[in-house]
């Protein structure tokens, strides 16, 4: 078992990220890692606004229906997992921009680009 210091984690600095293998693992797990989060929070943004929703009864405040408050509540926390998934989609672009622009680098050292498995086929027996 690693302990905590062997192991990266999505806030490490630059100083841990020492060569082409360390960085793509970094890549992949910050992809990860933000992807998941974005589920939670979607999730969790959903029950809270359904939650909301019952606890209000029906009440108006400020002008506000119930639907309205659980929404101003709920909404930020959306916005924060929509943010998460962007946050997602950069990391995936600097990791594919890193590939292209150091490929001459990567090719010296033997790396080869990772052939993706998902092919269209006219279902022929391939």
């Amino acid at each position: 078992m690693a302990g905590i210091n062997d192991q990266r984690s999505f806030f490490t600095g630059a100083d841990a990220l020492t060569d082409n293998v360390a960085l793509v693992e970094w890549f992949n797990s910050s992809r990860r890692l933000l992807h998941a989060a974005a589920l939670e929070l979607g999730v969790t943004a959903s029950e809270l606004d359904a939650r909301l929703r019952a606890v209000a009864g029906g009440v108006v405040v400020g002008g506000l229906s119930g639907r309205a408050r659980a929404r101003q509540v709920a909404r930020p926390i959306t916005h924060a997992s929509e943010a998460l998934v962007t946050a997602s989609q950069y990391i995936v672009t600097a990791s594919t921009r890193f590939e292209a622009v150091y490929m001459p680098e990567l090719e010296a050292v033997g790396y080869k680009p990772r052939k993706d498995a998902f092919r269209f086929t006219n279902g022929g027996g391939r």
